[in-house]
């Protein structure tokens, strides 16, 4: 028999990432954002103030996050680089290049990349880049699939592995990251069955990564990103 979900607690988690989303808001906007009952919005998020996770603003009536968040988003992100490690350096060491392990983050309806980890290519000519970078996941490529075109294709770890009886499609993307001569393949990381958290990449001057390689390079990097997310 199925475990029913709690409504109050879903309630509470999306109310979490609106204020995420729009803060500073207050009550009313939230509820009317939400369509939800005004007394309900305001009961929400006085838990969530007493919990720690949301503040109002000085001397105001909006709510925003507090540093709290982040520190949860730091424990994922330490947890997502002990679980990728060991891909990384396998990935790397099987293709020759640079591995990459980036965490996903959503500002609104934009989505962001950092740089988490890498192991670097061994190659005295090498694409390489400082653990920290932040980049915006472009919503339109001129490339055959993006970062973006694989999580509409595949937007819940369930959809990617779970549900891929005759379903032929690749699981990986190819970009051109900022530099010109480079080439990009890599693949998304999902939370589990849900939704994608992280993604895992290769990346090199484009005379070593030439169109034979991106199928072979493109199923390494589906492959590590499969085991990465656990189903």
């Amino acid at each position: 028999m199925a475990v029913k979900t709690l409504q109050t607690v879903e309630n509470a988690l999306a109310v979490l990432e609106v204020v995420a989303e729009l803060q500073p808001i207050g009550v009313s906007a939230l509820a009317r954002h939400m369509n939800m009952d005004k007394n309900t919005a305001q009961r929400i998020l006085i838990t969530l103030g007493a919990s720690g996770y949301i503040q109002k603003q000085n001397h105001g009536t909006a709510w925003m996050l507090t540093p709290r968040v982040l520190t949860l988003s730091n424990r994922v992100a330490v947890n997502l680089r002990k679980t990728a490690r060991e891909q990384l350096e396998e990935l790397s060491e099987a293709i020759g290049e640079t591995a990459l392990l980036w965490q996903f983050t959503y500002v609104g309806g934009s989505l962001y990349a950092t740089l988490l980890d890498k192991v670097e290519s061994k190659h005295d000519v090498k694409i390489t880049m400082e653990i920290g970078k932040q980049v915006f996941v472009r919503e339109n490529s001129a490339e055959t699939t993006n970062v973006r075109t694989l999580i509409d294709q595949f937007p819940t770890g369930e959809s990617a592995w779970l549900n891929a009886a005759n379903d032929d499609r690749p699981r990986y993307y190819r970009i051109t990251p900022g530099h010109p001569n480079s080439i990009a393949i890599g693949s998304v990381i999902y939370d589990g069955p849900a939704q994608p958290v992280a993604s895992i990449s290769v990346v090199g001057p484009k005379e070593r990564i030439s169109p034979d390689c991106y199928k072979v390079m493109g199923e390494k990097t589906a492959a590590a990103a499969r085991l990465i997310t656990g189903i």
